[in-house]
């Protein structure tokens, strides 16, 4: 519980002072509920000798009216406030981490499946809100309801409250013990639940795919197998507690005829009066309801004591660091310095990568896949950091700047691009969110876009499907394009271009490219040569390493591993004509 209460501190943070109203009212609706006892008291103490009035009951009922009247506004007040905190913790909570998981390095989303993030996100962050508006409040009035009632079963006959207190004694450490089975078998059922995501994430965006191969329904394993855990594991879940739960519900459901007993035999000694043993029943009777609400509250705070956990293991993990004072760049040329990085510790994939780009020069990078290309340049972009050397941009160590900073300083073209499910217009704006419709149209026609985009039924404001499911390969690669003409950042990383466009739409972009991107560095990824031709410096690739480095002039002269690639695409050139 104290783990619990800890998380919650953390979570809610500057919020929790707006629950301390909310929570002190629970207590006084608990306080208020043992008051009708004391009602019930004097009622039954008239009765039992004889002197109950019409004037007594007028009082008793007045007094119940009050209590039942005061009780409302409480209640009422205090699930107002705790409704208004929740949603307004959680909204928060999502921005923090939505700008927390911006701010890590990739290796974060390697480890972590989109079915664990899209759980934190909006599972466990929902059931985080509903320990605020709902079960802090529950757990609070039922705890003191609970010692309130006891004290009361006290002061009527120690017999009576000792026997009472003694089976809640027993009962609640069997919960506790539940509740730690429960959480050992959450994390396999919350891991589980995660998989289903993914597997349904994986099942939806591949569509095609697997109806071409004939994958669908229950024929596709990987959904069929997550499905079958996330049963095993749930049945598990269930049975894992069910001695221990059915134990509970024995011994709680003992309080009332334990009481009735040991009161009937106080009441034939004479140890209480008629009226004490009537009031020691309806305390028993309260005490047992009590219990059994709280049976069922407590598996919901373990369970969102694990959405808290899977919360906080997210916001600790370390974000890029930087340095706080503001940087100001003047040329933006870059340089490698005997750059070394691994994904992991067991593998090196760049080894003493060195070169620089100044401004207005293109540095092409070229080599067979897994040569290094593209981790270059997500080492440029910061999306992950070096192992060993140096990255620098004006001299100044890629490290000590902000990464919001950096990413205004680039544009990038990216070999797959990601559209959101919004209109051509807001998705080509993402490179420039304050630009005019006007800038829109006049980057997507020099990324030659605005063709295929005023054919839409309607033009700019056509809505594209999710992921851009309805535009072709090369149309979204030109969208991507735009968005990096309209961003017109300092440094442009472009990674294979032009590999999906026609030979009219690559030459015809390529001279945008020329026109806008002046005065501006540029590195190029690109399986095929003839895109690099004029590139001031083309960087060859093999398994990590500079092979080597020149202009295309320079490396032909050279006659190395880039002249025997160039000759050998000829020759390819050369069969497909003959074929």
């Amino acid at each position: 519980m104290i783990s619990i209460i800890k998380s919650l501190h953390r979570l809610i943070g500057q919020n929790g002072i707006r629950l301390v109203p909310s929570i002190l009212l629970s207590v006084l609706d608990s306080v208020l509920n043992s008051c009708m006892y004391g009602v019930m008291l004097f009622v039954l103490i008239d009765l039992s000798n004889g002197q109950f009035s019409a004037e007594g009951l007028k009082t008793c009922i007045i007094a119940a009216v009050i209590i039942f009247v005061l009780r409302c506004i409480v209640q009422g007040i205090s699930f107002t406030q705790a409704q208004c905190v929740g949603p307004d913790v959680s909204h928060k909570l999502r921005i923090s981490m939505g700008n927390h998981i911006r701010s890590l390095n990739l290796g974060f989303f390697t480890k972590n499946s989109i079915g664990k993030l899209s759980g934190t996100l909006l599972t466990d962050i929902n059931d985080f809100e509903t320990i605020i508006t709902h079960c802090l409040c529950d757990v609070i009035k039922v705890t003191s309801l609970t010692i309130l009632s006891l004290v009361i079963a006290f002061m009527l006959d120690w017999h009576v409250g000792l026997a009472v207190t003694l089976l809640v004694g027993i009962a609640l450490p069997l919960l506790v013990i539940s509740g730690k089975v429960s959480a050992r078998n959450s994390d396999e059922l919350r891991e589980a639940n995660r998989t289903v995501v993914s597997r349904i994430v994986e099942y939806i965006g591949g569509m095609r795919t697997f109806r071409l191969y004939n994958l669908i329904g229950k024929r596709f394993d990987r959904l069929d197998n997550a499905l079958k855990e996330l049963r095993k594991q749930s049945t598990k879940a269930e049975i894992s507690i069910l001695p221990l739960s059915m134990s509970f519900s024995a011994i709680t459901a003992m309080i009332v005829p334990v009481s009735l007993i040991l009161g009937t035999w106080l009441l034939t000694s004479n140890e209480i009066n008629g009226a004490s043993f009537l009031l020691a029943i309806l305390l028993a009777i309260s005490i047992s309801s009590t219990m059994t609400v709280v049976s069922s509250l407590y598996p919901q705070v373990r369970s969102i004591s694990k959405a808290a956990d899977s919360i906080i293991s997210i916001l600790d993990e370390s974000p890029l660091t930087y340095q706080e004072k503001e940087v100001k760049f003047t040329d933006y040329s870059i340089e490698f310095k005997n750059v070394t990085f691994g994904y992991n510790p067991e593998t090196t994939v760049l080894h003493g990568v060195s070169f620089s780009a100044k401004p207005g020069t293109t540095t092409a990078l070229i080599g067979p896949s897994g040569s290094g290309k593209t981790t270059i340049v997500s080492l440029l972009a910061r999306f992950w950091d070096v192992t060993g050397g140096q990255i620098l941009i004006d001299g100044i160590d890629l490290r000590k700047i902000n990464p919001d900073v950096l990413a205004e300083q680039m544009a990038i073209v990216f070999q797959e691009v990601y559209l959101l499910k919004d209109t051509v217009l807001n998705n080509i704006r993402i490179g420039k969110p304050t630009a005019t419709k006007e800038e829109v149209i006049e980057a997507a026609k020099a990324a030659h876009c605005h063709e295929f985009i005023m054919a839409m039924e309607n033009g700019y404001e056509t809505m594209i499907g999710e992921g851009g499911s309805t535009l072709s390969g090369g149309e979204k690669q030109r969208i991507s394009i735009a968005r990096a003409l309209l961003k017109d950042a300092p440094i442009i990383l472009l990674d294979e271009t032009t590999s999906s466009l026609d030979a009219d739409n690559e030459r015809e972009i390529q001279h945008a490219f020329d026109r806008l991107m002046k005065n501006k560095i540029v590195l190029v990824i690109a399986h095929r040569l003839n895109t690099i031709v004029n590139a001031n410096n083309i960087l060859v690739l093999d398994k990590g390493r500079i092979r080597e480095s020149g202009t295309h002039a320079e490396l032909m002269k050279y006659g190395g591993w880039y002249a025997q690639m160039i000759e050998e695409q000829k020759q390819a050139e050369q069969w497909a004509v003959k074929a």
